[in-house]
């Protein structure tokens, strides 16, 4: 049996959630896979959980967040007493760090996944509970090169480091599920929380000028968040109400059809590490580049792994370029086309969870020989 310790799960919507859904499914084609996870709407978790693949199980843990890691722990060391664990797999060090010296004691491997902002410290005390946690975890997989550096910079001395670009849902082949008024020349699409670190306001600013020479333009928003009422505003101050639409949360289905019909994917994060928040990677781009869709992405974080330059897509030298790259790749149908293509091949080639998956499979086949 693999168990997988995570705060982040669906029907929660997200770039973890999604890693850590895609990651239990392809494990437990080969193993028994437990998942203990938060709690985060009861209705809609069972919903969930009543359709996931019959080899993982699934225990969702609700109350306070003290509580809930207790409980959690409780039923962890129920299983570590009774069954046969191969690792434990935990969406952050956050997981771990009330587990790890019971985990240990058994002498069960472990593997802490890294995604960039939890590895910000935001003070001395965190940064000690962040060295202290992943230096007794057995195995760090990072989502970049760039969280690689970020956290062997956190000072830990954790030898075992690897570098695992996420894989990413190839939905081509899902059936449509419309989306009112999505409707407009050039598409130009978002899908990210509505985060400050997401670079939407720079997007609309971008909008408001290119509508003059493309009225036709639509940029769809797709995502929630604590942005939305700001970027609501921005909208209306500058009078882009025909030319922007917000469509929320959308399921895979619902992506199906926005990306049949995108022509440009853009998230141009900006550097947000002074509030603990940064781009580790950026699964979105990969998820349309299946698509044959360029993106336009910022060279804060990890999107750099993610979208090449000048060849996938293109990387701000910096965020005020957005008007004027936007503008020069949706003028250019020829590089729009190359570009989106050469997004295609590679992410077919590199980022299909069946190949993927490979990696992980390989840390957990040579742990005997690290134990």
């Amino acid at each position: 049996m693999i168990i997988v310790l995570t705060q982040c799960f669906p029907p929660r919507v997200g770039g973890i959630e999604n890693l850590i859904e895609n990651l239990s499914i392809e494990l437990s084609k080969k193993y028994e896979v437990l998942v203990l996870a938060d709690q985060n709407d009861k209705s809609g978790d069972h919903i969930y959980d009543s359709k996931i693949n019959k080899n993982i199980t699934i225990e969702r843990f609700s109350g306070i967040k003290f509580l809930r890691r207790q409980k959690k722990i409780f039923n962890l060391k129920k299983y570590l007493e009774t069954k046969n664990i191969t690792c434990i797999f935990g969406d952050s060090w956050k997981s771990f760090e009330l587990c790890i010296d019971t985990i240990n004691k058994k002498s069960i491997y472990s593997i802490c996944l890294a995604h960039g902002n939890e590895i910000i410290p935001k003070n001395s005390a965190y940064r000690k509970r962040l060295i202290t946690t992943l230096n007794k975890v057995s195995h760090i997989v990072c989502n970049s090169n760039y969280t690689k550096d970020l956290v062997m910079r956190t000072g830990i001395t954790n030898q075992y480091i690897t570098c695992i670009h996420p894989g990413a849902q190839n939905n081509v082949n899902l059936p449509d599920e419309i989306i009112q008024t999505v409707n407009g020349s050039p598409i130009i699409v978002t899908l990210a929380r509505l985060e400050k670190r997401k670079g939407h306001s720079y997007i609309l600013s971008a909008i408001a000028k290119l509508k003059n020479e493309y009225p036709n333009i639509l940029y769809v928003i797709a995502g929630s968040g604590e942005e939305l009422s700001n970027l609501k505003k921005i909208v209306n101050k500058t009078n882009i109400e025909q030319n922007v639409l917000f469509v929320g949360n959308i399921n895979n289905n619902e992506k199906n059809y926005l990306f049949k019909k995108t022509d440009v994917m853009i998230m141009p994060t900006i550097d947000e590490t002074n509030n603990r928040s940064i781009e580790g990677f950026g699964i979105a781009y990969i998820e349309a580049a299946f698509y044959g869709i360029p993106s336009i992405a910022s060279n804060i974080g990890g999107t750099p792994e993610a979208v090449i330059h000048e060849k996938t897509g293109l990387i701000l030298s910096k965020i005020d370029d957005v008007y004027s790259v936007l503008r020069y790749l949706i003028s250019d149908k020829t590089k729009t086309k190359k570009l989106g293509q050469n997004a295609k091949i590679r992410a077919e080639s590199n980022y299909q969870w069946t190949d993927v998956i490979k990696k992980y499979l390989h840390i957990i086949d040579n742990i005997d020989r690290k134990n």
